[in-house]
């Protein structure tokens, strides 16, 4: 808008030196008004000169995402150990899995877990039905109760608990996963966090420099989700089986590594060079 006033204005004052020789003045008159028409020229194009080289001075923006990802080895091991027993009678079924927790219970204490280590995940008891000839029926009931036991990774713990397991009369499904202790999660988060600015930045200077700009600062930083929503979640692909009970002794497994990402957006003040 000033500039359009500006242009305006310096038209206006253009009109006026043309038309100031055929006004009725003496000649020493419309001498003096050429002049003072001309200074208000010369004035008017150095305000318009130095308004352009300011807005041209702007700083201008550059948003830029960087991206990190990390790969550890696993320092705790989770394992899920399912008992499912089914019955023609709640009760029955009910008697039959306790009797199966009991037992996986003594195996798993026979191999140094305290009652405060084995917790209780899960326990349903429902009515089972099949589909039998385009109708449902009943066939008894279902009752299911998981137990699970953490420890730091150990190979040679976790494949005693394995074949424990898979040894055990309580013939439990299990399931297995890895993560990380607290500690080296955060030490994780951290590290992300600085390898993801450093990307950042670092894609930021290639981009200014190739487009014959510099960096002069930041002017926001996004990390995570603005509305509240959950933070950038820390993708596990942590190895996981299903291992049904079977009679087998295991003598080698190895936990795959943990891969983490993260992602944080700068937006840079970037300046004409």
């Amino acid at each position: 808008m000033p500039m359009m006033l500006l242009k305006n204005f310096v038209h206006f004052v253009i009109d006026c030196w043309i038309l100031a020789p055929s006004l009725n003045f003496h000649r020493k008159q419309s001498l003096i008004m050429k002049n003072i028409f001309t200074t208000i020229i010369l004035v008017t194009v150095s305000l318009i000169t130095t308004s352009a080289q300011g807005l041209s001075s702007l700083p201008g923006l550059l948003s830029v995402q960087g991206n990190a990802s990390i790969a550890v080895k696993p320092t705790t091991t989770t394992i899920n150990l399912n008992i499912e027993s089914k019955s023609a009678t709640y009760p029955g079924a009910v008697k039959q899995m306790i009797e199966r927790v009991d037992q996986l219970t003594k195996d798993l204490k026979k191999l140094g877990f305290e009652d405060k280590d084995i917790v209780t995940s899960n326990f349903n008891v429902e009515q089972s039905r099949v589909y039998v000839r385009n109708m449902w029926k009943d066939s008894g009931f279902v009752a299911r109760q998981s137990l699970v036991v953490s420890f730091p990774q150990d190979k040679s713990k976790l494949l005693e608990v394995l074949n424990a397991a898979t040894r055990s009369t309580a013939k439990p499904s299990i399931n297995l996963s890895f993560g990380l202790d607290a500690t080296k999660m955060e030490s994780v988060k951290s590290e992300l966090v600085k390898l993801a600015v450093a990307d950042a930045k670092s894609n930021a200077e290639i981009i200014a420099e190739a487009s014959g700009y510099k960096i002069t600062g930041i002017k926001e930083i996004q990390y995570g989700d603005s509305r509240q929503t959950p933070q950038p979640m820390f993708e596990s692909r942590a190895a996981a089986t299903m291992l049904k009970s079977a009679e087998v002794e295991m003598s080698n497994f190895e936990a795959s590594d943990l891969r983490y990402n993260e992602s944080i957006s700068i937006v840079y003040l970037i300046q004409k060079l």
